[in-house]
């Protein structure tokens, strides 16, 4: 699998939920909104480290882990809130999925 790709989806992904985001009340913007560009932006640098790497690959590719993990916990926050519709968070979980997956096969050629 090539090391880049989590890099690219990432990026593809961060693109895809900017305009989600302009719709959640703007009491959020700089709370929920910010968190979310956040761990996005830490999983596009994480994601470029690693590639950059040849020690210590697999604590970058956890934090990416982590991340992803805070992203599936925030769009939760925001469907309960009803900032987003179901669907809508259904379809950000099949991407954070995918990205995971993708995160999960690296780390696991990284132990080998």
């Amino acid at each position: 699998m090539e090391p880049f790709i989590l890099q690219k989806k990432s990026e593809v992904f961060l693109n895809s939920i900017y305009p989600v985001l302009t719709n959640f009340p703007k009491a959020e913007k700089f709370c929920l909104c910010q968190e979310i560009k956040q761990a996005c932006y830490r999983i596009i640098k994480n994601a470029m480290i690693s590639n950059n790497l040849k020690r210590n690959k697999l604590y970058y590719l956890q934090q990416v882990d982590g991340d992803l993990k805070l992203l599936l916990v925030l769009f939760n926050v925001a469907r309960e809130q009803k900032y987003i519709t179901k669907k809508k968070c259904l379809e950000i979980q099949n991407k954070v999925s995918e990205l995971g997956r993708i995160c999960g096969g690296l780390m696991k050629s990284t132990k080998n």
